[in-house]
């Protein structure tokens, strides 16, 4: 068998997990670093100029987190994932480029198609809007953000959960490109 370690279907795959999902699940990292980090400034009408570049780098991490997710979520979609869906030929007996099929061909990896593509799916497109939303509080409250024990809460909890789901999938996604993978 003749693999090519750099095919296009192997670089869209490495630019949707390691680049772009990657960069994803560390500048989540960092924000929910920060989120815990940055000290509290006090509600007050002017904040000084410490809190306004706090928030401003927040928020530019906040909004790179939503856009590196929804490039994840929609290249993972429209790129990588018709590649993967591809239907063999009738009577074809070596399914090893076509991942899909070759996963359904055994039924100790069946479960990979069944349970962690139908995973993958789904829930990254969770985890892109609930960024969004958080990335659309940063922008509208600024440094109320750092201020606002509940709001700063909330918004470290959608970014716990995103980090999560991001965490799961990109798991899946390892075992699926182990067994499978796109080439």
């Amino acid at each position: 068998m003749n693999t090519l370690l750099f095919s296009s279907e192997s670089i869209w795959t490495m630019l949707h997990g390691l680049v772009l999902g990657g960069g994803a699940m560390l500048a989540l990292a960092a924000a929910l670093f920060a989120m815990r980090a940055m000290p509290a400034t006090p509600a007050m009408d002017a904040p000084d100029a410490r809190a306004r570049v706090q928030s401003r780098y927040l928020t530019g991490l906040l909004v790179a987190i939503a856009v590196l997710l929804w490039l994840t979520v929609i290249g993972g979609t429209y790129i990588v994932f018709p590649p993967y869906r591809a239907t063999p030929p009738e009577g074809l007996t070596d399914l090893s480029q076509y991942p899909r099929a070759f996963l359904l061909s055994s039924p100790g990896t069946a479960w990979l198609h069944r349970f962690g593509m139908e995973v993958k799916e789904h829930v990254p497109w969770i985890a892109a809007m609930l960024s969004t939303a958080v990335a659309f509080v940063g922008m509208q409250y600024r440094t109320t953000l750092l201020s606002d024990s509940r709001l700063r809460r909330m918004s470290s909890t959608m970014l716990a959960i995103c980090f999560a789901l991001v965490a799961g999938v990109a798991l899946l996604g390892v075992f699926i490109n182990k067994v499978a993978p796109l080439e």
